[in-house]
């Protein structure tokens, strides 16, 4: 479904991503883990579409997505969770959800499906986004982006400061996308999360892939998760 192929990317001068080549299959979830500042955040970005590559080829069931706007990757069926949520803070629950619904022409049926994954935030309809809990902003964000219908899902750092319980219920959220085809790349820094759902582990390291490894594979030997991530298990 997603492949990268030898990307490159630049800030300035300075080479951010070094030949970065890995792939997502449809209803597989790929966990991408490293260090802060290995560019976990810059791959998302780039398959978005807010970065542009120097080099090498990124593609969608065969469409290149190396030259597209981020609205044009989002049409084809690519939604993106940032880090930070960034939701509409000052419009209600239920009009961050239909802007996500606006993006490839949704319909209620989409949107009742979402908040059945999310029941929460029927309570909240007209609730403005920014006086939610952290918790419920993180579901919204992942609300919305499910309201694209999408192919791929992008998602950087969803269990960043949440409770327990909340994580717990996004990572079922999660887990459940794969029976409905959907593919999912995770950056996530909470690696016991991570290995909880993903298929395959995509380490990387200073810009560049540094290896993979299934969540099994680690379970028997968890030398990479020290070598890259830095935690012992």
């Amino acid at each position: 479904m997603l492949r990268l192929d030898n990307v490159d990317c630049y800030y300035g001068a300075v080479r951010v991503l070094k030949g970065v080549s890995l792939g997502v299959g449809a209803g597989e979830i790929v966990g991408l883990l490293g260090r802060n500042g290995a560019g976990k955040t810059t791959v998302l970005r780039t398959v978005m579409g807010q970065i542009k590559p120097r080099a090498g080829r990124i593609e969608m069931d065969g469409n290149e997505l190396t030259a597209l706007a981020p609205h044009d990757v989002a049409r084809l069926g690519i939604a993106y969770v940032p880090q930070g949520r960034r939701l509409f803070a000052g419009l209600s629950v239920e009009e961050n959800l239909r802007m996500g619904l606006l993006v490839r022409g949704s319909g209620g049926d989409t949107l009742d499906r979402v908040l059945g994954l999310f029941p929460v935030l029927t309570e909240r309809m007209r609730q403005r986004a920014g006086t939610l809990s952290g918790g419920e902003q993180q579901m919204l964000a992942t609300a919305r982006a499910l309201c694209l219908d999408p192919r791929l899902l992008l998602l950087d750092e969803p269990s960043e400061g949440l409770m327990p319980t909340v994580v717990a219920t996004l990572l079922d959220t999660v887990a459940g996308l794969k029976d409905r085809g959907v593919g999912v790349l995770l950056v996530e820094q909470k690696v016991e999360a991570a290995l909880q759902i993903a298929d395959r582990i995509v380490f990387i390291e200073n810009g560049a892939v540094a290896g993979e490894a299934t969540p099994e594979e680690l379970d028997e030997d968890p030398q990479p998760l020290h070598r890259y991530v830095g935690i012992r298990r």
